[in-house]
């Protein structure tokens, strides 16, 4: 007789899981934050200010970011929802092009968009500088920041609502709550706040077909490397030695100001517009795989 966690009903309901599983991030995530800075030999009152700090001990500080994720979703997991961490979707079994397709739809939105913005003469370029150093530590900072909000945005949270409802109203809920989660972003505006809700609805549109992170997780974690480390823009408000140096005369709601591209209406339209290509795409796929069970026998 089969008797495995995924075959169990958890005794607590979606909403309070979710509920106590973020509350638990806050608070264990906010103790490794300060272990991760007492390690780095930051200054405790700069993090309040994460502007002051080196992309090196922000860095540091993600990776105990990511270790207090994966307690505490690894915890729920197995004894609160009573299922495998591998059901949120890790296989890499005829999912590793998605790595790739995550990487080419970041790059190719934000080259468009700063395109765009250069013509329009909203930013312009003045400079160029490459870090190794900056360069090495901004990915793998970057990296952190991919893996623990993917993890818990989508591979918990989204998994999670998928379960007991639509999966669009799923995905609306765990792209309103992947939004808040950024509330106190610098200069954050309430645009900023539409397009980080856009941004989730992005990041899930594969995962409510596929239940795989591997997209999400690339296109996250290449999105934020190519705004920051690459191009000149601030990563939700936080400013990143990059590659290319950008002026911006004007900051508006076109360029996204000092919040970032993704603040920008510019980036909204976009990301929109690659939502709804995804979501084309795989209804097709999914019709022409159903198609054939309706033929007449």
């Amino acid at each position: 007789m089969m008797n495995t966690l995924d075959q169990e009903t958890p005794a607590i309901s979606t909403g309070i899981r979710i509920t106590l599983v973020l509350i638990a991030f806050l608070i264990l995530g906010g103790i490794f934050q300060v272990i991760g800075a007492l390690v780095a030999g930051v200054d405790l009152s700069t993090l309040i200010k994460p502007e002051t700090v080196s992309i090196k001990n922000h860095a540091a500080i993600g990776i105990f970011t990511l270790i207090a994720t994966f307690i505490v979703v690894f915890i729920f997991r197995k004894y609160s929802d009573l299922r495998s961490i591998s059901s949120m979707g890790f296989s890499l079994k005829g999912k590793s092009k998605d790595l790739i397709w995550g990487f080419l739809v970041a790059a190719i939105i934000l080259s468009i968009g700063t395109i765009i913005l250069i013509l329009n003469k909203d930013i312009s370029i003045i400079g160029s500088n490459f870090d190794t150093s900056n360069f090495a530590y901004g990915f793998l900072f970057f990296i952190t920041v991919a893996l623990s909000e993917e993890i818990l945005c989508r591979g918990y949270i989204l998994n999670n609502l998928m379960g007991t409802m639509n999966k669009y109203y799923a995905l609306a809920i765990s792209s309103t709550i992947f939004a808040f989660m950024h509330a106190l972003n610098s200069n954050l505006s309430w645009f900023g706040m539409l397009d980080l809700f856009i941004a989730g609805i992005l990041l899930g549109s594969t995962y409510i077909y596929t239940k795989n992170l591997w997209f999400p997780i690339s296109f996250h974690l290449f999105w934020n490397f190519i705004q920051g480390c690459v191009f000149d823009y601030n990563v939700s408000g936080l400013d990143v030695n990059s590659i290319f140096e950008f002026s911006m005369p004007i900051k508006n709601s076109f360029n996204g100001g000092d919040f970032g591209f993704e603040g920008s209406w510019l980036c909204t339209l976009l990301n929109a517009f690659a939502i709804l290509i995804i979501l084309y795409y795989y209804n097709r796929q999914n019709n022409t795989v159903q198609s054939p069970q309706t033929a007449k026998i």
